[in-house]
């Protein structure tokens, strides 16, 4: 069963690069700690981990460009140059000293981009289910495009698009999950959804991650490090076998390149593991925490 915690953040806005970024602040006392979410999702993935984490932590969680809330760029940059600036600046206007990032997937590379660029700015990072594959030395451009292109949902009614997610979540559904999935997306008056990240935007940032070379930023990474992949639940297909094998690779050559960091797989754990096992992800955060 997925775990669902009443509590709702404060809302806050912030300009940067000509932008208006939205953040989800969670408060809480403590080390300070910025949630970094995904492709395919906003700062809402993380409403089951952030009021468990501010229990101990300042947590606040972001909406990257053109997700949620923020704005979408009008020249269309959405390169780590520029996203990792996005962040650089938003962490500036919190006025937090050295927070730990958590990013999940994309934002696995976001974190680990930041943390070689920006050193002095970070305490730490924690890579979720992201952020230990170059993905060019395992797949051409063409694989990458076809492989991880949204789907078409622009023009979906409202009521198709809760069925589809209804199937696909099978027991997982709630209408808190539901919500938080919704956060991808705009409702227009006629019923129907838009996504907030258009198709050719998604393309544009699964180009970023295709042509970056995680093997050459690790070594520049010198603050304390966590790597947390997912192994998924049984049976796997053969895809599911060859990406997981992908994956320990990954995190082999991660550890042997960047030796202060630690890996810990998550078992039996979805991609989206944040909604699924938000307890443990936030016990696993609070702990590196406090560690470094």
């Amino acid at each position: 069963m997925l775990y669902f915690c009443p509590m709702s953040p404060v809302i806050q806005f912030f300009s940067i690069n000509g932008l208006k970024l939205h953040a989800c602040d969670w408060g809480g006392e403590g080390r300070s700690v910025i949630l970094i979410h995904g492709l395919a999702s906003n700062a809402k993935i993380w409403d089951w981990v952030a009021p468990k984490l501010a229990q101990g932590c300042r947590v606040v969680a972001l909406d990257q460009r053109s997700h949620g809330l923020s704005d979408a760029p009008k020249d269309l940059d959405y390169g780590f140059d520029f996203v990792c600036a996005d962040l650089r600046d938003v962490i500036a206007q919190l006025n937090f000293e050295k927070p730990v990032l958590v990013g999940h997937s994309w934002g696995a590379s976001v974190v680990l981009e930041f943390a070689a660029r920006y050193p002095d700015l970070v305490r730490g990072v924690i890579m979720i289910d992201g952020g230990f594959l170059t993905m060019n030395k395992r797949m051409t451009w063409e694989e990458a495009e076809q492989r991880l292109a949204p789907p078409k949902l622009a023009g979906t009614p409202l009521n198709e698009f809760r069925e589809r997610v209804k199937s696909f979540s099978g027991e997982r559904f709630s209408d808190e999950l539901f919500e938080i999935i919704l956060g991808s997306f705009e409702v227009l008056p006629d019923q129907t959804i838009r996504p907030h990240l258009a198709f050719e935007s998604h393309l544009r940032i699964v180009r970023a991650m295709w042509e970056e070379n995680a093997e050459e930023l690790y070594p520049r990474v010198k603050c304390p490090a966590l790597f947390l992949p997912c192994v998924p639940p049984e049976p796997l297909d053969d895809a599911a076998k060859q990406f997981l094998r992908a994956r320990r690779e990954g995190a082999e050559l991660a550890a042997k390149l960047m030796p202060q960091a630690k890996v810990e797989w998550l078992i039996d754990s979805i991609h989206d593991v944040p909604l699924q096992k938000p307890k443990e992800v936030a016990e696993r955060v609070r702990k590196f925490v406090e560690e470094n």
